[in-house]
């Protein structure tokens, strides 16, 4: 059976006609009445990387998140909750900068930090390896990427989006211990998306970022919505949509190697859209310098002086 991958051209962020989107690609799911029901406890994992509005690109846009709540809160879920790690600034903060302050008003949608770091086996052995153990607390996921070029990944996608999971510092720690090695980082990110299984996942494509992301590049118009569960076959579907090689995409090299997912083409069905040539770019910018995949000593340590500052000092200033 192929896997299933929901594609929709939408030109801007209006809610009504994602919220259309959102409802159909929960009708994708087998099971998506139990799994969205009433008494249910749903987790958000947004990209909330930093405290930027959301026309910079950086996180995953306020509408699509709000489109979200709209069809739980009409299916029934009684708890919605939101989470991430950012790499600077407390979550509370970076999630008002990004535009989700109206989200708890009007929803009752929770901003919970992540916490109880539990380990996770990885069969590459990765020492340190640890993630989020409260999400398990909830029945279900779902995973709201950002559509973004990457310095280091190439691109980062759904997979990529769920090593948010590990909190705080032990993100770019982790960088460093696999050594230079972006193929052994990508079969860590499989572990992770294997041991996380989000319910769903849809990609916030509406406005992407190209150039020298995941923070300093700038804003595509790639006008896509894309969803489904199987996370290997959306992040195949958009990578090919923006012309990016196989090889060059370290996720989904890992996920062939490690057999996740549905990493072929033609056994991924796109709908409507089962010819993807009349979706793809010739113009999406990829970082102009690709970096190493680990962090210098000194780069780290800043870091964490920085992020000491930013919640120690200046969101205490700043109210």
């Amino acid at each position: 059976m192929k896997s299933k991958v929901l594609l929709r051209k939408i030109d801007s962020y209006h809610l009504d006609s994602i919220e259309v989107f959102v409802r159909e690609s929960i009708n994708l799911l087998e099971n998506s009445y139990q799994l969205f029901s009433t008494g249910k406890k749903i987790l958000l994992k947004p990209n909330l990387l930093r405290g930027f509005a959301s026309e910079k690109c950086v996180t995953t846009h306020p509408i699509l998140i709000e489109a979200v709540c709209r069809v739980l809160k009409d299916l029934g879920v009684s708890q919605i909750d939101l989470s991430d790690s950012p790499a600077i600034g407390s979550l509370p903060s970076v999630a008002r900068k990004a535009g989700y302050s109206d989200l708890l008003k009007r929803y009752g949608v929770r901003i919970v930090p992540l916490s109880n770091p539990v380990p996770l086996i990885s069969e590459e052995n990765i020492a340190h390896l640890k993630i989020a153990g409260n999400i398990r607390e909830y029945d279900s996921i779902i995973n709201l990427p950002k559509f973004k070029s990457h310095c280091q990944m190439t691109l980062t996608l759904s997979i990529k989006n769920l090593f948010g999971l590990v909190i705080g510092k032990r993100k770019p720690v982790l960088h460093c211990l696999v050594k230079n090695d972006k193929l052994t980082f990508g079969k860590m990110l499989i572990d992770i998306a294997k041991h996380v299984a989000p319910s769903l996942t849809i990609i916030d494509g509406i406005h992407a970022m190209q150039g020298n992301g995941p923070i300093n590049g700038t804003p595509y118009p790639l006008r896509l919505l894309a969803a489904g569960k199987d996370m290997t076959a959306l992040d195949r579907v958009m990578a090919e949509i923006v012309n990016v090689p196989f090889d060059k995409l370290y996720t989904l090299e890992a996920a062939k190697i490690k057999n996740y997912g549905q990493w072929d083409l033609r056994k991924i069905d796109c709908g409507e859209f089962s010819n993807l040539d009349t979706l793809k770019v010739s113009d999406f910018k990829l970082a102009k310098f690709p970096v190493d995949i680990s962090f210098n000593p000194f780069r780290l340590v800043k870091s964490v002086i920085k992020q000491f500052y930013v919640v120690g000092v200046k969101e205490k200033l700043t109210g």
